[in-house]
């Protein structure tokens, strides 16, 4: 893909290039080490892979806006792109107009998991930002037709870390994180939320061993750890820094959610199951109908007290294969892409 090192107007035009090198992007996220949810992975992954491309990037931490601290040092930064991850929300987007006026920047959104009440979706379509990414076609019906700019980029997945490993090295796995070698592991990979319909996995005890791994840093809900764990399932709630190791150690994954205001749009523990080419039982949620259909492992579910053995035997598994078009490298070159055309 081309690529400049020539100097841009505050306009963003730039002729003959696909993408500009070197441009000062604002990323509006969380900052942390525990990638351990969607929108939190999302702004560390964009700006930790827009600055191994050649670009000046700074991550700023969303918690600490009431802080001088953080206008000071976001004013002196003068991005020329200011890229909102989490939401968007009505406070969110007014935020990108208050920068784009008084910084001259371009402003970017991602939804990532809209949130919007009926007043604020009305007050929203005053303060649009120059694009907004969608991941599912259903946003991009609803934004598009409220008059945003709008182009379809969905999460992105580590295919790096997130890989397959053959029988040997997954029985090792299995014996380091205390599970048996011949049971049959289901896992779930979340938030502790009784929004993410996670006491249906417990009909899955029937045909093996469920895991539920979940993030320690969203409010997880003691009241579901204790039913889930009195139930018999394997409950990990610390912080797991080599997530990979839970998806390779399983036998199948399951993603239960039907609210859609209890996951990202493109849930990324999907796409991870999948870079590892794990079989996946997954409800038909936000994005994943739009970017995956059913088969080659990937099996869409109505519900989960439903699956059965016939359910489960799924033939050849080819998740990884579908999951390649969404390498993190991948997205970050659409995301510089649409930053150049701005």
């Amino acid at each position: 893909m081309a690529s400049t090192s020539s100097q841009a107007d505050r306009s963003g035009h730039r002729s003959g290039e696909t993408y500009p090198k070197n441009m000062k992007i604002c990323i509006l996220g969380e900052v942390s080490d525990q990638l351990d949810e969607g929108m939190k992975n999302t702004s560390i992954q964009l700006t930790d892979r827009l600055h191994e491309a050649g670009h000046e990037v700074r991550l700023f931490d969303l918690r600490t806006i009431s802080n001088p601290r953080f206008w000071w040092r976001l004013v002196r930064f003068d991005p020329e792109i200011v890229h909102l991850v989490p939401g968007p929300t009505l406070k969110g987007l007014g935020l990108l107009e208050l920068l784009s006026k008084t910084l001259n920047c371009r402003t970017v959104a991602t939804a990532t998991q809209p949130r919007f009440s009926d007043r604020s979706w009305k007050l929203s379509q005053a303060v649009r930002p120059d694009r907004l990414l969608v991941q599912s076609e259903s946003d991009q019906t609803r934004f598009s037709e409220a008059g945003y700019h709008t182009e379809s980029l969905p999460s992105g997945v580590d295919l790096d870390r997130f890989q397959p490993v053959d029988s040997d090295t997954q029985d090792s796995i299995r014996a380091e994180l205390g599970l048996d070698p011949d049971e049959r592991v289901f896992l779930h990979v979340g938030h502790f939320k009784e929004g993410r319909n996670l006491r249906s996995l417990l009909s899955l005890q029937e045909y093996g061993t469920v895991v539920v791994v979940g993030s320690p840093s969203t409010g997880p809900q003691q009241t579901l750890i204790a039913d889930l764990e009195d139930a018999g399932c394997v409950v990990q709630t610390a912080y797991v820094e080599r997530i990979e190791r839970y998806y390779q150690a399983a036998d199948w994954y399951v993603f239960p959610v039907i609210d859609e205001t209890n996951s990202i749009r493109a849930p990324l523990s999907v796409l991870e199951a999948m870079g590892c080419n794990l079989p996946v039982l997954a409800t038909r949620f936000g994005a994943l109908p739009d970017m995956f259909d059913s088969g080659d492992g990937l099996v869409y579910i109505s519900d989960v007290t439903a699956v059965d053995e016939t359910t489960l035997d799924t033939g050849p598994v080819r998740t990884r294969e579908n999951v390649d078009a969404y390498s993190w490298g991948t997205i970050v070159d659409q995301v510089q892409t649409l930053y150049g055309e701005l």
